[in-house]
């Protein structure tokens, strides 16, 4: 499952999440915010024991190489 939530994490459109963390399980983001131990905590909530994707949404101005 975790190469599904990462191939969403990929194809999906997170422009609203700019800036913010941002957690997946079972394929749709289950949690979002500024704070990454509220999200992590909030999706471990809502994911029952599954291991969820958490990843960062860089700002626009961010450049990666």
């Amino acid at each position: 499952m975790e190469n599904k939530n990462y191939e969403l994490f990929l194809k999906s459109d997170v422009s609203e999440y700019i800036g913010e963390w941002v957690a997946i399980c079972d394929k749709k983001i289950v949690a979002h915010g500024k704070n990454v131990k509220e999200v992590v905590k909030e999706a471990s909530q809502k994911c029952y024991g599954k291991r969820p994707l958490i990843a960062r949404i860089p700002e626009k101005e961010t450049m990666i190489f």
